[in-house]
């Protein structure tokens, strides 16, 4: 070492570029078996719905695919990477106590920030990079991208018994362009959140399952008390990411029917999404200013 360099510190671009390379190579297994998985994944797909011989296997008529991101479980699959990657991100990098951290030459809080950020700039390389695998999937197999139809909605759950004039509306649905972008602002809200988590603790499988019972009681103590307000918080969560929500079957003259409570908008996706992210964001700043690394 020059001596010209003794007590400098690098520069945030070149500490930025390093923590990109180092997360990439930290995620290039889970990511080439991901890969593995999609490709795989695909090849099936396409193969039962193009040869007819692979349809007579199962012995029924493929339906058409169609992808959906607010409905095809696609927001699920996002938000299952966004909790899981930070454990990738992190593996082998002790966070506490006696760690090689104290030897970089970077703030330990802008190390801790960084990471996560190359962390997240990853996740979205990769979600964007399997969305445009499913779409080469869905057209090559012959199905179709989005939806228009026309669904029920739900004024009056009473008065549909009763057959009160107006209790349900039919209404046109197009998938519209920000159920595109939920998937990546859903897996963002997880991410920062599970990010919070390896910051804040030295054991977060520990936090997470705890959260995971606790939230598991409360569900139940609204189910068996008829508790309004958490269940339809919960249809919120749910729906945000990528679950059914807002529905209910309905006995119509015409026959067993599903009917929406609540359509989906854009303020929706907004708010939901400012209040998950934000509060992944206070989470994250919160933990990486804490005195881990002592």
């Amino acid at each position: 070492m020059k001596d010209s360099t003794v007590g400098r510190m690098p520069a945030a671009k070149a500490v930025w570029i390093e923590q990109l390379r180092v997360v990439g190579l930290a995620i290039r297994r889970e990511g080439a078996l991901a890969a593995v998985a999609l490709v795989l994944g695909s090849v099936a797909v396409i193969a039962f719905s193009r040869i007819p011989a692979l349809q007579a296997i199962v012995n029924e008529e493929t339906a058409e695919l169609v992808f959906h991101p607010g409905e095809s479980g696609g927001g699920f699959f996002a938000v299952f990477a966004g909790l899981l990657l930070p454990l990738v991100v992190w593996k082998g990098e002790r966070r506490f106590g006696d760690t090689p951290l104290w030897s970089l030459p970077v703030d330990h809080r802008r190390h801790a920030l960084l990471k996560v950020a190359a962390g997240w700039v990853w996740l979205l390389a990769i979600l964007g990079a399997a969305l445009v695998w499913v779409t080469f999937t869905v057209l090559a197999s012959g199905g179709t991208l989005g939806i228009d139809e026309v669904r029920l909605f739900l004024h009056d759950p009473l008065g549909v018994t009763t057959g009160t004039p107006g209790a349900v509306e039919s209404v046109n649905w197009t998938t519209p362009w920000w159920e595109w972008a939920m998937p990546f602002s859903a897996a963002t809200a997880a991410y920062l959140l599970a990010s919070t988590l390896m910051l804040a603790t030295a054991r977060p499988l520990f936090w997470a399952a705890g959260l995971w019972v606790g939230g598991a009681v409360v569900l139940g103590a609204a189910d068996i008390w008829d508790i309004d307000w958490i269940k339809r918080t919960t249809d919120f969560v749910t729906w945000y990411i990528g679950g059914d929500s807002f529905t209910r079957g309905v006995q119509l003259p015409t026959g067993w029917r599903e009917a929406w409570t609540l359509l989906p908008t854009v303020t929706m996706w907004t708010a939901l999404s400012a209040i998950w992210i934000g509060l992944g964001l206070a989470g994250v700043l919160w933990a990486s200013g804490r005195r881990r690394f002592s």
